[in-house]
């Protein structure tokens, strides 16, 4: 659990830094917008734009708009944003808004132009910070669990039968171990297994005989806790 709530609090870090970054944005762009002169301009090129990584090359054609400002001045920029296809077609006209203190501040009028980069940062953010915060709400629940059955649960001895790993959860190439034991109620005619929380090192030598505490709700039988406190912590 350590080991995940390092990992995930670093993607935690990283996202919110993300969102801080799409929350200025916004304000940034939003200032833009409020002092902005629209005017006409003339798409005169799609510059061709390379870029790789280890597995893949890919191109993307970035618009050359060129347009006249409210004094005269001729003005051309290059947007940002690139698309393969290119969006736009050498001689199409389209809106233009720009700074009109700062006339190479340009941008195409259109959706992906003013807030593109305000939807990946954010849309990155959510992403990395949900781990975290899912995880907090479920440590969050999973020790009230645990807080109600130590103060309500039905305490019983389940005989152990031994430990293994819980190969659904991987964390830097290893897996955790859990305890398994398991209790024969006689008043329903039920036998339950019941397996400890995840376990970062192997507990057999630690094990304290053939039983073990259990800490169930009867009425809900797949409410329990099996007791580890027994167990060395871990350095």
């Amino acid at each position: 659990m350590k080991v995940l709530r390092l990992v995930f609090g670093v993607f935690f870090v990283i996202g919110l830094g993300m969102l801080i970054g799409s929350y200025f944005t916004i304000q940034h762009t939003r200032s833009f917008l409020a002092n902005a002169v629209t005017t006409e301009g003339v798409v005169i090129d799609n510059v061709l734009s390379r870029s790789s990584t280890s597995r893949d090359v890919s191109y993307t054609y970035h618009p050359r708009v060129q347009f006249r400002t409210a004094d005269g001045r001729s003005i051309d920029f290059v947007s940002s944003i690139g698309t393969s296809p290119p969006s736009y077609a050498v001689n199409q006209r389209v809106t233009v808004l720009y700074d009109p203190q700062n006339p190479t501040n340009a941008h195409i009028n259109s959706f992906a132009s003013l807030w593109v980069a305000t939807m990946v940062l954010g849309i990155l953010g959510v992403v990395f910070t949900c781990p975290m915060i899912v995880l907090t709400i479920w440590q969050r629940a999973s020790d009230q669990k645990d807080q109600w059955l130590r103060q309500n649960g039905q305490r019983i001895q389940a005989e152990l039968k031994g430990v293994e790993l819980n190969y659904s959860l991987e964390v830097n190439n290893r897996h955790p171990y859990r305890i398994v034991c398991q209790y024969f109620d006689p008043l329903r005619n039920q036998v339950h297994v019941f397996h400890s929380k995840n376990i970062w090192f192997d507990p057999t030598q630690f094990l304290p005989g053939r039983t073990i505490d259990v800490l169930f709700d009867p009425d809900r039988p797949h409410r329990y806790l099996v007791e580890t406190s027994f167990l060395p912590e871990k350095v």
